[in-house]
């Protein structure tokens, strides 16, 4: 492991405990959450100018090299999540994939060097990929332009560390915890480094429920890569779809069939979720009858658009449930889909208690992006919080950034927890953000306010559910 990288390695892990004890309302000493965090995004700068040429070019032509702050990097070295679609599109018509391997290797801190012999479909590019150890994960937007965030094994261990450091303290805290629970995780908190309490954790926590997840059993967008980490966790999982939700298949869909082969596709897709609607619904609620019939609380999985659609058949068909005490809802993707159709929150919440029995608290939402490495949660009292994990930022209309966090503007984040691509990242999104104490117990930045910013396309796997089906 080069110096860069383990310097990192290690600012990672101090600043992981401490946004596990913030989760907790220990309320750590912000200004210290402050100097970790710079302290990790500054090894991430230099492990990006190390290894990664795009980074490494940018840098030279800015004249920066190693920082003793993040303000130049904020005000210099920021990208947009253009990034990550940045190749020709034409060499995905032409299957092209050795110039999408010297695409993939500018923004990836390893050279990308897969075999491309016979290949000529994204998804045989995709597998070749993993098998090499880069872990493409892949977004779509109206256009059909897919993004590829190159993660790998080392980024998607720290990050499953992260998360359930996170997390599970921050949930547990009030939403799905008992009182024994928490103070079960608090004592585990107190014990134990941030590596064997995700060992723990994850061994523990999800043995007393069965997961359901409302998405492709295979697939690699945002919320898919979500599952694939969660959905092993537990001894017994559902999928809606028991069918791969490929990168070609995304593509063809969003653009259009343009060969017999995306024609096959779509066509096979269509009789998954349209022609089979009926039966994958009626096949997860009686999975979910013989959670309750069992007495084992249920994890439900998926994106409001999904959700609707569940909680709409149930009710079709007389299907209502009661889940078990404990059971939660865990939602994200966002609320609008590719064809315009807008799911009024407080509608999907109260269908979810009505059809379900959720109660409110245990219904929880989150926001995230392809690019980012942690899910923002929205507390009790409505606020997405950021935590100490990722340092938040605003951008202008020119895509400056503004003086302060606060107010209303595009936002930005540095992600040190990015260590496989650059983190230092302008998402198309418009939001208003606060910071101070919160009636939760949570203090600092949020997000209170999310919609896409002006002249960018409709993106999120919301949109991607809902266009697979239309």
């Amino acid at each position: 492991m080069h110096a860069p990288y383990a310097a990192l390695h290690t600012a990672q892990l101090d600043l992981i405990a401490h946004t596990r004890a913030w989760a907790l309302r220990r309320m750590p000493d912000p200004e210290h959450a402050c100097v970790l965090r710079h302290r990790a995004i500054r090894h991430a700068h230099d492990h990006y100018r190390a290894h990664i040429p795009a980074y490494r070019r940018l840098a030279s032509e800015e004249h920066i090299g190693a920082v003793d702050s993040i303000q130049p990097i904020a005000e210099r070295l920021m990208s947009t999540d253009d990034l990550f679609k940045s190749y020709r599109q034409q060499w995905l018509d032409d299957g092209d994939f050795a110039k999408m391997n010297g695409w993939l290797s500018e923004i990836h801190h390893r050279r990308v060097t897969v075999d491309i012999t016979n290949i000529t479909l994204i998804d045989a590019w995709v597998e070749r990929l993993e098998a090499a150890g880069v872990r493409p994960v892949y977004s779509s937007g109206t256009s059909g332009n897919l993004s590829f965030v190159p993660r790998d094994a080392e980024a998607l261990a720290r990050l499953r560390t992260a998360s359930t450091n996170y997390l599970l303290p921050l949930l547990a805290f009030d939403r799905i915890g008992s009182h024994a629970e928490r103070r079960l995780i608090e004592a585990a908190a107190s014990a134990l480094p941030p590596e064997p309490f995700e060992r723990v954790a994850r061994a523990v926590s999800p043995r007393s429920y069965d997961g359901v997840f409302l998405d492709f059993r295979v697939g690699r967008t945002g919320m898919q890569a979500i599952g694939r980490e969660l959905a092993p966790v537990f001894q017994r999982r559902t999928f809606l779809y028991d069918a791969d939700l490929s990168a070609s298949a995304l593509r063809s869909i969003a653009r259009g069939p343009r060969t017999e082969h995306d024609r096959r596709q779509i066509e096979q897709l269509q009789a998954v979720t349209v022609a089979g609607r009926a039966q994958n619904y009626a096949r997860v609620l009686a999975a979910m009858r013989a959670s309750v019939a069992s007495g084992r609380k249920v994890f439900l999985f998926g994106v409001p658009f999904q959700l609707k659609e569940l909680c709409g058949f149930a009710l079709e068909t007389g299907q209502n449930l009661a889940l078990p005490a404990g059971s939660m809802a865990l939602f994200g993707g966002g609320w609008k889909s590719f064809a315009g159709e807008q799911i009024p929150r407080p509608e999907l919440m109260q269908l979810i208690t009505d059809t379900l029995g959720l109660p409110e608290q245990r219904i929880v939402e989150g926001y995230a992006m392809t690019e980012i490495n942690t899910m923002l949660i929205r507390c009790v009292a409505g606020r997405f919080h950021i935590p100490p994990l990722v340092e938040p930022l605003l951008f202008d209309e020119a895509l400056m950034p503004m003086p302060k966090a606060e107010g209303r503007g595009v936002f930005g984040f540095l992600d040190p927890f990015a260590s496989a691509y650059p983190g230092f990242i302008i998402t198309g999104d418009e939001v208003r953000m606060v910071d101070g104490a919160c009636a939760c117990g949570l203090s600092g930045p949020a997000v209170t306010e999310i919609v896409r910013a002006g002249r960018r396309e409709i993106k999120g796997c919301g949109g991607v559910m809902a266009s697979v089906r239309a």
